[in-house]
């Protein structure tokens, strides 16, 4: 069994990455004037698009009320669309317009800016270890009874 010391270190490690990667969410967010969930939305629908509320709502790890409350924001300024699902008239799906698309394009290419600056300070054949090592990190995660697992 590992050392207090060890878990301590990496939780250590954990709350610094989480706050930079924050602050890099939020940096990349400001540029289109939305906030970081707001961003995180217009990521999922890019990937999923036609996608219902509730579906997001469990991707995100929110509750569907303030989910709402969000894509409201997004679909008055013109990023989101909600539409009728065709499966269920009852129902609405979402998707992304023109102008959330060109929007999740410079959130993306923010994001890809700053990594690839990233991995310029790591050296190259260090690259898939780094991402095996984050991927293996969520994965453990994810199977851990203490955790939070949002479906992926």
């Amino acid at each position: 069994m590992k050392s207090v010391a060890t878990f301590v270190n990496v939780r250590e490690t954990f709350q610094v990455l989480v706050r930079r990667f924050g602050l890099l969410q939020k940096d990349g967010a400001q540029c289109c004037g939305i906030s970081v969930i707001q961003s995180h939305i217009l990521y999922e629908l890019k990937k999923r698009p036609n996608i219902a509320l509730n579906e997001l709502a469990d991707l995100l790890s929110m509750d569907t009320s303030t989910l709402s409350r969000q894509v409201h924001h997004l679909v008055e300024t013109g990023m989101v669309n909600r539409l009728p699902d065709p499966k269920d008239r009852r129902y609405v799906v979402l998707s992304l317009t023109a102008q959330g698309e060109e929007q999740h394009a410079q959130i993306a290419a923010y994001m890809e800016s700053y990594f690839a600056n990233v991995f310029e300070q790591i050296p190259a054949e260090k690259h898939e270890q780094v991402l095996e090592s984050l991927l293996l990190m969520n994965e453990a995660m994810k199977k851990s009874a203490d955790c939070c697992t949002p479906p992926l």
